[in-house]
């Protein structure tokens, strides 16, 4: 999000982090972090205020510069992370008149290792990485006459394969609204331009795309498929609708099967205002891009649907990256127990010190007896029990973990007062 703000999935419903980066607008912005959620790289527009060239950047997480191009205008830019370690950005640049694809390649550290350009037409605003094993991912996009998909591993970015297609509304120009999703598996790509929306038909075997389909709506600038893509999600004025959704992509945009009101300030109809993306713990996250909040809806698959809302200043315009879809996540785990004391004397404090989500539940033993408590508080004095100690296990509002740090300890016994016999 824009202003540095990010969004922490440690939590479910993930906690806005007010980032230290340095604060930049505009709509392309792309970040990347590592397995702990620690930001690793991002890229966005330099601005002057006005309309003169002006630079694209990519920085890690100390701020160094990787990459500056040149260019009036990026169409889009999306990154992904390799599952073997690496990084990989991508991104349209408009250098004066024509459209280029450039592809970086970073090592797992976020250092800079390759890029790869390609001039040789011009692209747009369609962009999409995909998952297809544990080694690579595929980079699709269109040049004016073409699609095309790439293969990008941990040796480079190769060519995978070319089909020719016109499609309308889809040129240099015509990108001022756009949204582009897929399907969990990746078989099916939707993309929306300017009035119109495209199906395709991704052949995850050679890499193909063909179109199976088009929509002349503006009601596809803001979508999502759900969670495990029961639905297909857009936003239409102030409500979420949800579709049904089968491989045929047939369905009745007049008659949808979830209606659902979004909080809105007034009737203006504005569709391309709204942005939303599934989060990795399985929730929808519905914003609009000038406001401080974030509506996060659950149960839409299950039709029991609840909302919370969260919100922090630091969120000056919000957007939502283009990662590739998840089928499964496991947050790295923030729960985390251990003794302030190693040995403690009887009626000396013996406490627990916690981190993570609170509430939290510990579970441990005093001479391999099972006990445990629950907390809120970051540290817990146990009772003066004399015995040995040790920590099994904590719980806290997001996981569970077993301590392997400090998570022993002792009370000794009461020291029997010494008495002092004279002798005749």
């Amino acid at each position: 999000m824009c202003g540095g703000a990010v969004l922490n999935f440690d939590t479910s419903p993930a906690t806005i982090i007010c980032g230290d980066i340095e604060k930049n607008s505009g709509r392309f912005t792309v970040m990347l972090s590592d397995d702990t959620g620690q930001i690793m790289l991002y890229g966005y527009k330099t601005s002057n205020g006005n309309e003169s060239l002006t630079d694209f950047v990519i920085k890690n997480k100390e701020n160094q510069t990787l990459v500056s191009f040149p260019c009036v205008e990026v169409k889009n830019v999306i990154g992904c992370k390799l599952t073997g370690g690496g990084y990989y950005i991508a991104a349209v640049l408009r250098p004066y008149m024509s459209g280029e694809l450039h592809v970086y390649k970073f090592n797992k550290n976020g250092q800079l290792e390759d890029e790869f350009v390609y001039n040789d037409g011009y692209y747009t605003f369609f962009l999409d990485f995909i998952n297809l094993d544990d080694e690579y991912v595929s980079l699709v996009s269109y040049k004016i006459g073409q699609t095309e998909t790439y293969r990008l591993t941990s040796y480079g970015c190769t060519l995978w394969a070319t089909t020719e297609v016109i499609l309308d509304n889809f040129s240099m120009f015509d990108d001022v609204f756009y949204d582009i999703e897929h399907t969990l598996d990746g078989s099916t790509i939707i993309a929306s331009g300017w009035g119109n929306a495209y199906v395709f038909n991704f052949n995850k075997h050679n890499g193909e795309i063909s179109v199976v389909g088009k929509f002349d709506s503006n009601n596809f600038r803001t979508m999502s498929f759900s969670k495990i893509d029961k639905y297909f999600l857009v936003v239409d004025g102030c409500q979420l609708k949800g579709y049904l959704y089968d491989n045929a992509f047939d369905f009745n945009l007049d008659n949808p099967d979830i209606i659902y009101d979004l909080p809105c300030e007034n009737e203006i109809v504005c569709n391309h205002c709204w942005d939303m993306a599934v989060g990795v713990d399985g929730k929808l996250y519905i914003c609009k891009y000038s406001s401080d909040w974030i509506l996060v809806i659950d149960g839409i698959e299950e039709g029991l649907i609840t909302e919370e809302i969260i919100k922090s200043d630091c969120m000056i315009m919000s957007n939502f990256p283009r990662i590739p879809r998840m089928a499964d996540y496991h947050p790295s785990c923030r729960a985390s127990a251990a003794f302030d004391n190693a040995i403690a004397c009887n009626g000396q404090p013996l406490n627990i010190l916690t981190s993570g989500d609170a509430p939290f539940e510990i579970f441990y033993t005093i001479d391999g007896e099972e006990r445990s408590i629950k907390t809120s508080e970051p540290s817990y004095q146990l009772p003066n029990i004399a015995g040995k100690y040790q920590i099994t296990k904590i719980i806290d509002a997001s996981c569970e973990s077993v301590p392997a740090v400090n998570n022993a300890a002792e009370i000794l016994p009461k020291m029997k007062t010494l008495i002092i016999v004279e002798e005749d």
